[in-house]
């Protein structure tokens, strides 16, 4: 060996100094997968040599792996912590205007923005309408029996076939198509538009004929047997918007399940555009009366769900009159839905229970004042929960459908983590501007400097509580899409104690003004506690999953058993690494 290596430097010097007497290095390239040449100095033995190029070697790959792995857990990190378009998934292309505009896929950012901006619309909208009502109506007769009528085709709608049956339809929707494929996807969704259809008839058919003693025994029985006839008049005409509305619910599920949310957000804004239509006929033809606004109800109802209609005829809708009642999709839905329907009866509950608490309070102007620091604390929750979840709720369902627990955990935390840290500073934003709004929005006529500071005060104990509100309502969504609506609901019912000890406990310790604070304080405090207790249930659940995930376990079994650590990252962490290299998480 040490002969060879030695005519090796004689032809090297001799191609050096041959030629024109020029010693110019000619350029050399160096790969890792050259081999090492050793000099002759340090070659004391043929063993000596082979062991320093092996260690030259596996230092040289050492740097490599940690220079890649350094760079992929850096991209990791950014993708949870950096609001950046691309890691958003955010594309101005998607909102090109052309024919395909309505069957668009969007990514979680993009149909959040639209859902957002939908919400904003409807609100501006309902200021429209609340506008001409308010001077065509005010605060008369007329107005009074419309409100009250209201109430019970909503409650219907909201247990029946609210958003309860969106987060109960679509991860159900989406793993039976995974499973069994369109076709039998397509029938599930005509079974339960079947069954939603003949279950909301029944009820209209059945408040109908008890709508008149409902009205004058439970809902309004102090006024006036000409109001009380009113009302029942128009809580049996608004009694068709449930039905109208709940199917219209099953499109919105199905578009939102393929990830189309154009015309589901659309169908938000455009809903306040028949009561408009209505209030429009009341003014060209006076003699309509209240009827115009109460047929406008039911022209919204219609409009949101018609508007949809073309969209699922292009995705190939096929619908069909089945009706079997042993249908395993169907029992999956009912599942899902029972447990919701049970936690919007709590969330009436808390409201009831609030209620009566607050009548107990010195101040008369405390139920109104906490009802408008409700109203204005609702918007950024409407906004960056509803939207989000909305939004969001399909990715999930499908990556767990597709047992990738990686991606799902890597999914919630982004966007948790991202969603809170805008709600921090739109909480600051409530309770420093919250006032001014106040002052410029409502403090006009018998709403007076007090009922502003008492609004204010009620707005700041909700504003507390705003991060963990918009939190709770995406750690929900996030059970849903594991199909498991019984935990929340059990939680929901601890919270609702809770928050009614909290409340008496406040209303104690509280006094002069700030006893305002004890309800909203009540609320912000258990809500913080529920998040927390949901959110800590969901991550150990889904660290337990993971062990199930099927990329994972591939990945793992290519890597094998006894792989080395390296880069400073568990086996675990690595294999997490390229399971989101191969496939990043899509916002």
């Amino acid at each position: 060996m040490h002969r060879h290596v030695r005519s090796q430097e004689r032809r090297r010097g001799d191609h050096l100094n041959s030629g024109d007497g020029s010693s110019a290095t000619p350029e050399f390239k160096w790969s890792r997968d050259m081999p090492v040449i050793l000099p002759q100095s340090i070659q004391k033995s043929r063993h000596e040599a082979s062991k320093l190029t092996i260690y030259l070697q596996s230092f040289l790959n050492t740097l490599s792996t940690k220079k890649e792995s350094a760079k992929r857990y850096n991209s990791w990190g950014k993708g949870i912590f950096l609001l950046r378009f691309n890691q958003l998934g955010f594309k101005l292309a998607s909102f090109r205007l052309d024919r395909t505009i309505s069957q668009r896929r969007f990514s979680i950012t993009e149909a959040a923005v639209l859902l957002m901006s939908a919400y904003i619309a409807s609100r501006v909208l309902g200021v429209v309408r609340q506008t001409i009502f308010n001077a065509l109506f005010g605060t008369g007769p007329q107005a009074n029996a419309f409100y009250a009528a209201v109430q019970l085709p909503d409650t219907l709608f909201n247990l029946i076939a609210g958003g309860a049956l969106t987060f109960a339809f679509i991860p159900v929707f989406i793993s039976y198509e995974k499973e069994n494929g369109q076709r039998e996807a397509w029938r599930l969704a005509s079974l339960v538009f079947n069954v939603l259809l003949v279950v909301l008839s029944a009820l209209a058919l059945l408040g109908e004929w008890l709508a008149p003693a409902f009205v004058n025994h439970l809902l309004v029985p102090g006024y006036p047997a000409s109001e009380q006839a009113l009302v029942t008049t128009l809580t049996r005409i608004m009694l068709v918007h449930p039905l109208m509305l709940g199917l219209s619910t099953v499109a919105t599920a199905i578009l939102s399940s393929r990830r189309q949310f154009l015309l589901p957000a659309l169908s938000i804004a455009i809903y306040n555009f028949g009561l408009i239509g209505g209030l429009l006929f009341s003014i060209a033809f006076p003699g309509v009366g209240i009827y115009g606004p109460t047929f406008g109800v039911l022209a919204a109802a219609l409009c949101q769900g018609l508007i949809q209609v073309p969209v699922l005829l292009k995705e190939g809708l096929r619908y069909s009159f089945i009706w079997d009642l042993k249908n395993k999709g169907l029992h999956e839905v009912i599942r899902l839905l029972v447990p919701n329907m049970l936690a919007v009866g709590i969330s009436s509950s808390v409201v009831i229970l609030s209620t009566a608490l607050v009548s107990y309070m010195p101040d008369q102007a405390s139920l109104g004042a906490l009802h408008n620091a409700q109203m204005l604390f609702a918007l950024p929750v409407a906004l960056l929960a509803q939207a989000v979840g909305q939004a969001a709720i399909p990715r999930m369902s499908h990556l767990a459908a597709s047992a990738r627990y990686v991606h799902l955990r890597l999914l919630v935390t982004r966007i948790i983590g991202i969603v809170v840290l805008i709600s921090v500073p739109s909480a600051a934003v409530l309770y420093l501007l919250g006032k001014p709004a106040i002052q410029l929005l409502f403090q006009h006529g018998a709403f007076t400097a007090h009922s502003t500071n008492l609004t204010a005060l009620a707005l700041l104990g909700y504003a507390i509580g705003l991060p963990a509100s918009i939190a709770v309502e995406l750690v929900v969504r996030s059970y849903y899409a594991l199909k498991d609506a019984y935990t929340p609901l059990v939680i929901d019912i601890l919270a609702l104690a809770a928050r009614f000890g909290l409340m008496l406990l406040f209303l104690k310790l509280l006094a002069g003004p700030y006893v305002i604070l004890a309800i909203p304080v009540a609320v912000s405090v258990s809500v913080t506690a529920q998040t927390i207790l949901l959110g800590s249930m969901l991550f150990l659940r889904l660290r337990k999953m993971i062990k199930t995930d099927k990329g994972l376990a591939r990945l793992e079994r290519m890597r094998g058993r006894n792989l080395k650590v390296e880069g400073g990252h568990t086996l675990k962490e690595q294999v997490s690494l390229e399971v989101e290299k191969l496939d990043p998480i899509e916002l």
